[in-house]
């Protein structure tokens, strides 16, 4: 580790990137074929840039990829631009101070500025986060959304490719046709292989009831977030009856919503920096998450690409416990912009080696994909 003495912060630049899907993703209520990134590049004055991403999630986090570039550019900049990186967790209280209801850009600012002073001390940015608990991690894959029988040849392809944890998004069509597809699926890939199932709020008590008492065969280890958020009577309902334990997603953006959701009888929670404000707040929440007895995911947002799923990697090897799994987006990126992006060997993708996240971008994909 190198050591250093000032690393001040010369200029932050905030710009977007469109970056399309190798194929559509549907959810409950949208179909993904591109996804817009606030992209922030933090640089030092010894010419040390740090990288930072967060997905524009209007419906997620009240965040466009226009307001979070204008957000960053003109509000959050001046609270870091001359200071000393090295005082990292000073400047983040000042940015959360300042400014407010911007989760998305926040976490972006932030990844840049750890990224920065990592790249700096030339260790991984884990390093920064605590240590490690783990030196790789075991991603999902998504599926559903499409024909059944492209979800069952996508998921046999990706059965060969090392993937042992398979997510089938739910709730996108009739519910007797997403019990079809489940059942098939298990049909189709045998016992080993893990399943869980999201519905992304798209189902009613009744339908989720339906759900489960038919497919107990496909012995799932979760589903996640069935319901709306402001749906509590149901979840705590469902909770009480569920044959499998339930996760929450959308309805988690603060550590009083994890403490809320354990008490309305959720089993895990669904850890994304986009919406828990970055790094530093999601570790916060993973403790809380731990003394609570959750289980966690750690989930990029679609489709991110190799900066935010470093930074995913990063985070899932310090925190204690991901027994639900680890989701990254890159993967289902028709290109990205980073020159070598994380690779999935036999099932697992293993700490990047390389000082800060361990990615180096790509100017000319940089360059070509971007936006504003």
């Amino acid at each position: 580790m190198r050591s250093a003495a000032s690393i001040v912060i010369k200029k932050v630049e905030a710009f977007a990137v469109a970056v399309p899907l190798s194929y559509p993703i549907k959810m409950a209520h949208k179909t993904f074929d591109k996804v817009e990134s606030l992209v922030v590049r933090m640089e030092s004055n010894d010419g040390v840039v740090g990288w930072g991403e967060a997905a524009s999630a209007p419906s997620l986090t009240g965040e466009t990829w226009q307001g979070m570039v204008a957000i960053v550019r003109d509000h959050m900049a001046q609270y870091v631009v001359g200071r000393d990186a090295r005082l990292r967790l000073a400047l983040m209280r000042t940015v959360r101070t300042r400014v407010q209801g911007a989760p998305g850009a926040t976490s972006a600012l932030e990844m840049a500025l750890i990224d920065l002073v990592a790249r700096s001390l030339q260790v991984p940015m884990a390093m920064l986060l605590g240590g490690l608990v783990r030196d790789y991690v075991e991603p999902m894959w998504l599926l559903g959304g499409g024909a059944i029988a492209e979800d069952i040849e996508r998921a046999r392809q990706k059965s060969r490719e090392g993937y042992r944890l398979f997510k089938l998004k739910i709730g996108v069509r009739p519910v007797d046709e997403e019990i079809e597809m489940s059942n098939a699926m298990r049909a189709e890939l045998g016992p080993d292989i893990k399943l869980c199932a999201d519905a992304n709020a798209g189902f009613s008590l009744a339908s989720a009831r339906r759900y489960l008492s038919r497919t107990q065969d496909v012995n799932l280890e979760f589903l996640e977030q069935p319901f709306a958020p402001d749906a509590q009577a149901a979840l705590k309902t469902l909770a009480h009856e569920s044959p499998v334990p339930l996760c929450a997603d959308q309805s988690v953006h603060t550590i009083d919503d994890i403490v809320q959701q354990a008490g309305l009888g959720v089993d895990g929670v669904t850890f994304k920096l986009n919406k828990l404000g970055g790094l530093g707040e999601c570790l916060k929440a993973a403790a809380v998450s731990e003394q609570l007895g959750l289980k966690a995911i750690m989930a990029a947002k679609i489709a991110e690409t190799s900066i935010a799923s470093a930074a995913i990697v990063q985070i899932s090897c310090v925190m204690p416990s991901i027994e639900w799994g680890v989701s990254l987006s890159h993967v289902y990126l028709a290109e990205d912009i980073v020159k070598d992006p994380l690779m999935v060997a036999n099932g697992r993708v293993d700490l990047p080696s390389g000082s800060g996240l361990g990615v180096v971008i790509d100017q000319d994909a940089l360059d070509r994909l971007r936006i504003a």
